[in-house]
């Protein structure tokens, strides 16, 4: 089933095993939406949504967690991003699930991925970019400031898509939609705390030749906030449809404990199942 809907994935690192549960089991049932829109860890998720490729997400964050060519933060040594994404598109047969690049191509849903402009400091959005365009644009989505190099896309130098846009549902709304479903990786009831002085500082330095991108990354807490809020009244008001785990997540951005990353993947496709019924009424409305 194709639904006239916008699906939106929020970010959050290892914390995307969630996003990764719900996905597969929207696969299982055969659950698609005519546009997904993802951020960083949600875009990620997101391709193998679009390619079909069920368990693929949860295999690489479990299988390979330990693998020095996927995740190592000895990279960063080498001036090499934490998390090597070429990594996840390369051909390696054996036990590992290539991509299915010629199913991502021709999937009826477009795909939205959503990155950081550091030179203006607000939200870009790549619309289904296809192979190495898709590659550097996962890369802009996901580089996390601090540790991971900022990516070249068409847009220009980008980084996290999170800093400007963490929860897309807005960029969903603009482009038409009433029928929005959202999958969080933080319980609702989260908020962020405010930009310390410290990090402040930090921003500003780092960033330096970037100052509206600084601008941007200190404000980012208002913004998640003001979004988190606003998210909860719309779904309260029956126009955006939420799924989100019911408890705080204690996955880290970078969890090595694999129990854990295989333990919030099952949590996400339950709570996808627990909640089927009312989110097809939701959309059939």
């Amino acid at each position: 089933m194709l639904y006239n809907a916008a699906l939106v994935l929020e970010g959050g690192a290892m914390r995307g095993q969630y996003t990764a549960g719900v996905l597969d089991f929207f696969m299982q049932q055969g659950i698609q939406f005519k546009t997904v829109i993802g951020v960083s860890a949600g875009a990620l998720s997101g391709t193998n949504y679009i390619s079909h490729q069920p368990g693929r997400t949860n295999a690489v964050n479990v299988h390979h967690r330990m693998d020095r060519n996927y995740i190592s933060l000895r990279r960063a040594l080498r001036r090499q991003d934490i998390i090597n994404l070429d990594y996840l598109f390369e051909s390696h047969g054996g036990d590992w699930e290539d991509f299915d690049e010629l199913t991502y191509r021709t999937s009826p849903m477009e795909f939205v991925v959503v990155a950081t402009s550091m030179v203006k400091g607000r939200a870009v959005y790549f619309h289904s970019p296809q192979g190495q365009d898709l590659v550097a644009n996962l890369k802009a989505s996901s580089a996390m400031p601090f540790i991971s190099a900022p990516a070249y896309t068409g847009y220009g130098l980008c980084l996290d898509g999170g800093v400007a846009d963490s929860i897309p549902y807005e960029y969903a709304q603009a482009n038409g939609y009433d029928k929005i479903v959202v999958i969080r990786t933080r319980e609702r009831t989260y908020r962020k705390n405010a930009t310390s002085a410290v990090l402040r500082r930090a921003y500003q330095q780092a960033f330096s030749n970037y100052p509206a991108f600084v601008e941007t990354a200190i404000a980012r807490p208002e913004m998640y906030n003001r979004q988190a809020e606003q998210l909860q009244k719309l779904e309260a008001q029956g126009n955006t449809f939420v799924i989100a785990p019911a408890q705080p997540v204690t996955v880290g951005r970078l969890e090595r404990d694999t129990d854990k990353l295989e333990a919030l993947h099952a949590t996400g496709m339950a709570d996808a199942e627990a909640q089927l019924n009312a989110m097809q009424a939701y959309l059939n409305a």
